[in-house]
């Protein structure tokens, strides 16, 4: 069964809530008796006192034996391990928990001495232990089982349907289980019941084993699915034999599971050696092959070589398994780092939205604990008044919040419609055309749904498709490009898409065509009224333009054919002609060149050889071939040059052109805003472009950029 992701994490949540709950009551029954003991130095039969709160026991004592009712128990350093992995044979990790359930039976009723070396006998009266005694490895070890669980939650949220993300979050689980086990026994003063510690060591070892099978498991998954033998299935029938024979104590040492443990993890670099083949010719998944590789073996590898090889020889770990557990977070830390490099998983697009939502919701339940906690502790007039500010502000505020975040059901049109017509009616830059419209499909669609991810497909679709059990909706790509979309996750993985969401989106395919209707509504009627005025402009100011050019005498002719040419390119514009940019250039180096010379200045003209497949529409050719000309007419006018300088370029996908001369101006701060400058930098805005003055020196330069296409 598929679930949304958030319910996926709500879930998660709950079950980190209630280990976390276990754990902590299991450790506040640990007995205490408020003294410390640490082995004797030099002697491998006593321990010593190292602080004490019983009477009758100093810091610096030597306790060599303790007196649990008629049994005499020797105080081997051994009693204080930290970890009964370390405990070789299964006969002394017997005996190691029998001494520890005499133990905790003769303190609970009363009876525990302890002998010293000059042979004094102390009671050791049992002590309750309370939140705040926990020791700060305690809250580390459980800190770090809740984060790789988080981790592997937030993962697989992302993609629930996904082998290899389903794999992670199985070591998020299997975290979950070994760190807060071990975090119960290992941090104990000195005493645990046998009928307590070996459940939990043996949960520690169910939890080790899940997590290394789980990761192996996903090397031979991710980042590229592997074939051949079910390794997937092999690997957790390894994990599950050994800790059934653990239980079972098979043979007589106490190492099957660490060892167990190595034999899986090893199955990990041939998987990762058959990866790096596979991945040889696809860069991206050899990039991210990489960091996960790095991530995993930093971190397994530090734990395998301080706490697991010296178990399985029979060696004392180097450091405490407690502290070693933290390396582990190095590789959920390399995963978060990967998801923003190198998009393990694919999660880049909603590993943020996931992350949120959790920590919204995990921030609701803590506040609720300590309102209930801090409820429990009040007193009449205290109780009297929290209860009424939960009922009248917090209860509310919540509820609004936890509605905000849990939200499930489909929007209703009255609820997305005003969020669409914005995108599918405006008819400003940008959105002008048929083709601009149906380029903003997808915003829509994200305004409807409200999806983690938008993913473009191949192959065209006729009819929208629910997939993957409701995670993703498939529909056609209306933008021409012959494939499809795939929307993933509904109201930010809230809620999975249903045969509601179909109906929802068949309105709003039909709201979108309304809008290309009206837009060639629109444009047919532009081309009309376009059309006749063209045909005005050309018959009735044409032909007396023609008219005036042959009764003009010779000196005035010039001025009336420069009128005709306006008319030409204003005629031309309306036609919507589109024009090569090289005979753009050639027609703007030649209309400046004769207005230079006919004041008596140079050109100096600089422009590349333009390529032929690049054109200008006719506005765009209108507009620049005016912003040329009334540029050179300022320079000629107010900077009285001896030489004009134009540059002429292309820039990516923009023209580009520098205009300035070698006259002297005054600063810029003391020009007047001019018509001429008023009507460029007009119509550069219509193109989408960009001009700037600027005046260095008294010279005066011109750049305008204006984008092509």
């Amino acid at each position: 069964m598929i679930v949304s992701p958030r319910t996926l994490i709500g879930v998660s949540v709950t079950l980190i809530l209630a280990v976390c709950a276990l754990v902590i009551a299991l450790a506040l029954q640990v007995p205490v008796t408020g003294t410390q003991f640490a082995p004797a130095e030099g002697r491998e039969d006593a321990l010593q006192v190292v602080a004490t709160g019983t009477a009758g026991l100093q810091a610096g004592d030597i306790v060599v034996a303790f007196h649990a009712g008629s049994e005499r128990i020797a105080a081997a350093p051994r009693l204080l391990v930290e970890d009964p992995d370390a405990i070789e044979l299964f006969s002394d990790y017997n005996a190691f928990m029998q001494q520890q359930q005499q133990l905790a039976q003769s303190l609970a009723d009363g009876s525990l001495q302890a002998e010293t070396a000059a042979g004094a006998r102390v009671a050791l009266q049992p002590q309750v232990r309370q939140l705040q005694d926990l020791p700060l490895m305690f809250w580390l070890q459980l800190l770090f089982g809740v984060g790789g669980m988080v981790t592997g939650t937030l993962v697989m949220a992302g993609r629930p349907v996904d082998r290899a993300t389903r794999l992670y979050a199985l070591t998020g689980l299997g975290f979950l289980i070994f760190a807060p086990a071990a975090a119960v026994y290992s941090t104990r003063e000195l005493i645990l019941a046998g009928e307590i510690f070996r459940p939990l060591s043996l949960a520690n070892h169910f939890g080790a084993l899940l997590f290394t099978a789980s990761l192996t498991a996903l090397l031979w998954s991710y980042p590229v699915r592997l074939r051949g033998l079910p390794m997937v299935a092999i690997c957790y029938l390894l994990a599950a034999t050994a800790w059934l024979l653990d239980v079972a104590q098979f043979g007589d040492t106490n190492t099957l599971s660490p060892i167990t443990v190595l034999l899986i993890f090893s199955l990990s670099f041939v998987f990762a050696g058959m990866q790096w083949w596979k991945t040889r010719q696809a860069p991206a998944e050899r990039a991210a092959l990489r960091w996960f590789l790095l991530s995993i073996y930093i971190a397994t590898g530090l734990f395998a070589g301080v706490i697991l090889i010296p178990n399985a020889i029979g060696v004392p770990p180097p450091a405490s398994q407690g502290v070693m557990f933290g390396a582990f977070l190095i590789m959920y830390w390399g995963l978060a780092l990967g998801v923003v490099r190198y998009r393990l998983f694919e999660l880049a697009q909603w590993w943020r939205a996931i992350w949120w939502w959790f920590l919204g919701g995990l921030a609701i339940v803590l506040i609720d604990v300590l309102l209930i906690s801090s409820l429990a502790l009040s007193q009449a007039l205290t109780l009297t008044i929290a209860v009424a500010i939960v009922g009248w502000v917090y209860f509310p505020l919540r509820q609004w919040v936890w509605s905000r975040l849990g939200a499930r059901r489909e929007r209703a049109l009255a609820e997305w419609l005003p969020d669409v017509l914005p995108i599918l009616i405006e008819t400003q830059a940008g959105a002008s055309s048929e083709e601009a419209i149906r380029q903003r499909w997808p915003m829509a669609l994200n305004a409807v749904f409200r999806p983690l991810a938008i993913e473009p497909g191949a192959g065209a679709l006729a009819q929208p498709e629910i997939r993957e059990d409701g995670l993703a909706l498939a529909l056609a790509d209306v933008r021409g490009n012959g494939g499809h979309l795939l929307l993933r996750h509904a109201d930010g993985g809230a809620r999975l898409f249903t045969r509601a969401d179909l109906t929802t989106l068949a309105a709003l395919r039909e709201l979108f065509e309304l809008s290309i209707d009206r837009l060639r509504a629109r444009d047919a009627g532009a081309r009309v009224e376009r059309e006749r005025i063209r045909r005005d402009v050309h018959d009735d100011l044409g032909a007396k333009l023609l008219t005036l050019l042959h009764t003009t005498p010779p000196a005035g002719q010039p001025l009336v054919r420069e009128a005709l040419d306006d008319l030409r390119a204003l005629v031309r514009a309306l036609e919507h002609d589109k024009v090569t940019l090289r005979d753009a250039v050639d027609g703007w180096q030649a209309e400046a060149r004769k207005r230079c010379e006919s004041a008596n200045a140079g050109l100096l003209w600089r422009s590349p050889d333009m390529p032929e497949d690049r054109t200008l529409n006719a506005r765009q050719h209108a507009n620049l071939t005016r912003v040329v000309r009334e540029a050179v007419s300022n320079a000629l006018r107010h900077a009285q040059p001896d030489t004009v300088t134009i540059d002429v370029a292309i820039a990516g996908d923009a023209l580009s052109l520098q205009v300035g001369n070698d006259g002297r101006v005054q600063p810029l701060e003391s020009w007047s805003a001019g018509r001429g400058r008023q009507i460029m930098q007009g119509r550069v805005n219509e193109l989408g472009g960009s001009l700037d003055w600027r005046v260095e020196d008294g010279r005066c330069r011109l750049a305008v950029s204006v984008p092509l296409g």
